[in-house]
């Protein structure tokens, strides 16, 4: 379950959505401005998608590898964490290309809480 190839098309279709922005602007066309902006977003998104199936396959793993319920707890947080990591990543990016500020901010916060949380398990695991 590899996000890799989401990632390459997320990559790809960011730098052209934001070709067609910069060209939109350039020649006057609204349309392709916009097209643009909505396939950097689409960009974004696929990019985002990518990063949440290689946190799944991360946490697949490391919840096969765990043996007590301790480790569980410390798997159960990093898991929590990387899902609220590229969730809230993805928030700021959709944000961003909205010119929304409060869903932008609500993706910051819950980043940050997704990076506690992968911490808070890295700490459970240490202690172990």
């Amino acid at each position: 379950m590899s996000g890799t190839s989401d990632k390459i098309k997320g990559y790809y279709n960011d730098a052209v959505g934001s070709a067609k922005q910069v060209v939109g602007r350039a020649v006057g066309s609204e349309k392709l401005e916009a097209e643009g902006l909505a396939q950097e977003v689409k960009g974004e998104s696929q990019k985002a998608l990518g990063a949440a199936k290689d946190a799944i396959s991360d946490a697949t793993d490391a919840a096969g590898n765990a043996v007590d319920k301790g480790r569980q707890s410390s798997t159960a947080d990093t898991v929590a964490g990387n899902y609220n990591s590229v969730v809230g990543g993805a928030k700021q990016a959709a944000g961003r290309a909205l010119s929304d500020r409060e869903l932008e901010t609500r993706g910051v916060a819950q980043e940050v809480k997704g990076e506690a949380q992968k911490i808070s398990g890295d700490v459970k695991r240490s202690v172990e």
